[in-house]
């Protein structure tokens, strides 16, 4: 039986929450080239929850 590795996800989730929170900001502040950061929230989210 093949065990399964428990992986830390730990540093992602900080990484989204930081990326999140940037995102929130540039939305507040208008900021010009706000769709650049919804790569990292994404990218972030999906490895925080460990599906990729």
């Amino acid at each position: 039986m093949e065990q399964q590795k428990k992986k830390n996800t730990g540093f992602y989730w900080l990484l989204f929450f930081i990326s999140a929170a940037a995102l929130i900001l540039a939305i507040d502040k208008r900021f010009e080239y706000l769709t650049l950061i919804l790569p990292f929230v994404t990218t972030f989210f999906v490895k925080a929850m460990d599906i990729m």
